[in-house]
């Protein structure tokens, strides 16, 4: 009989449940064994399921028998000023591809000190362009407005709207300002620079960071009355598997802020701006059926949603595309997969406009009552691990149709 081992160990005890009850339906032929336990012997050890920094990458590199949850070097995707840099290559030697249209206008912004924000804004001097014809513009609809976001950072960290130099350079004061005292904060030193665990927590040494994205902000988003006009962004959950095939999950997120929109006339009210909803949390007032939907259940007609799926599906085909050309940023193992988080904007034509990618995805804030989201993700992908990986030299019919019932909603768009 086949015996293989899985370490599980996810710091998170609402995914690490999740993935022992995923792997305990191909029992005994895997067996689950956490992280935390002694290990006896490990001669059967065949995949980690881990946090990206306690992966045993020797062993992964050195063997294609040994499986791993996520690859080494994934940067181009996962780190924001990468992936538009990426991105940027790319449409310009494929004008025709939709990432032309469908990724918000980006550029890269570097600074060590807002004494140098003059020498900073000329490397983007659209952007500054930008800020100069908002002069006596007072419909907010009509100024040119733009989002600034820290290259390393996740969950809605470091995040500001802005349309004036002005607001821009206090964003940027406030920010090196408060990092003063952080002047001796760690760092890491690694070269690929994955933070996998989500990035810098909020407040945590921007001044270290030195690379932002400044996006132009899409401040007419889709507003659904059924939602209070609240503005909203789609999750999708992404399965990228060995080298390389792509897999979306049918079954996205819609992520709602908190306060309804009012078309972005108060560009520092974060609660009408921002849809993370781990910014919401910690609220008294916070209640999850409000903040997180289902995407298919949005008050859209139906052929609406499939547009915008549709969409989000060739976006993403063409995503890894561009980055899986830049091999210096992102490189495929044969005996690697992960699990995406992406996220989208929709605009109030119904386009999906791309945002940014995350590894290690928070998948906590799916909350308890759609959690059967997150779990048929993670059915899904390991459903797939057992058929390609794990079980691939003894996979019996039984197996193979319980393994292609848990994928039946996982949707290829690259390979």
């Amino acid at each position: 009989m086949c015996s293989r081992t899985v370490i599980i160990g996810m710091d998170e005890p609402y995914v690490q449940g999740i993935l022992q009850r995923a792997f305990g339906k191909y029992s005994p032929l895997i067996k689950v064994q956490s992280a935390d336990d002694n290990a006896n012997d490990l001669s059967d050890l065949l995949m980690h399921w881990r946090e990206y920094e306690t992966i045993d990458w020797t062993s992964v590199h050195r063997s294609s028998t040994i499986f791993s949850n996520a690859y080494c070097f994934r940067k181009g995707l996962i780190r924001k000023a990468q992936m538009a840099f990426n991105i940027k290559m790319y449409t310009a030697k494929h004008p025709t591809s939709i990432l032309c249209t469908h990724v918000p206008e980006t550029w890269i912004f570097e600074l060590d000190d807002v004494e140098y924000l003059d020498e900073a804004l000329m490397e983007c001097f659209e952007v500054e362009q930008g800020m100069q014809a908002n002069t006596g513009v007072s419909d907010s609809r009509l100024r040119q407005q733009f989002i600034l976001k820290p290259s390393l950072t996740a969950r809605g960290a470091g995040i500001y709207v802005f349309d004036t130099r002005e607001r821009l350079q206090e964003l940027l004061e406030n920010e090196f300002a408060s990092d003063d005292e952080d002047d001796d904060g760690d760092d890491d030193g690694d070269d690929d620079g994955d933070d996998d665990s989500g990035g810098l927590a909020q407040g945590q040494a921007v001044s270290q960071i030195r690379e932002w994205v400044i996006q132009r902000y899409i401040n007419r988003p889709l507003l659904l009355p059924a939602h209070q006009n609240r503005k909203f962004h789609i999750r999708v959950y992404v399965l990228a598997f060995g080298d390389l095939s792509i897999y979306v999950y049918r079954h996205m997120l819609a992520l709602f802020a908190p306060r309804p929109y009012a078309e972005a006339t108060n560009l520092d009210d974060q609660t009408a701006h921002l849809t993370n909803t781990c910014l919401q949390t910690h609220s008294s007032t916070f209640v999850e059926s409000s903040a997180v939907s289902l995407f298919w259940s949005l008050d859209l007609p139906k052929p609406k949603l499939d547009r915008i799926f549709d969409q989000i599906c060739q976006i993403l085909g063409e995503t890894f595309a561009a980055v899986s050309s830049e091999s210096t940023s992102f490189q495929t193992w044969a005996n690697c997969m992960e699990q995406f988080g992406f996220d989208f904007l929709v605009d109030e034509e119904c386009n999906a406009m791309l945002l940014e990618a995350n590894a290690y995805p928070d998948f906590k804030q799916t909350g308890e009552e759609l959690k059967f989201v997150v779990e048929g993700f993670m059915e899904a992908s390991v459903a797939m691990a057992a058929k390609e990986f794990l079980l691939k030299d003894c996979v019996t019919e039984d197996i193979e149709k319980s393994a292609d019932n848990a994928c039946r909603d996982l949707v290829e768009v690259f390979t």
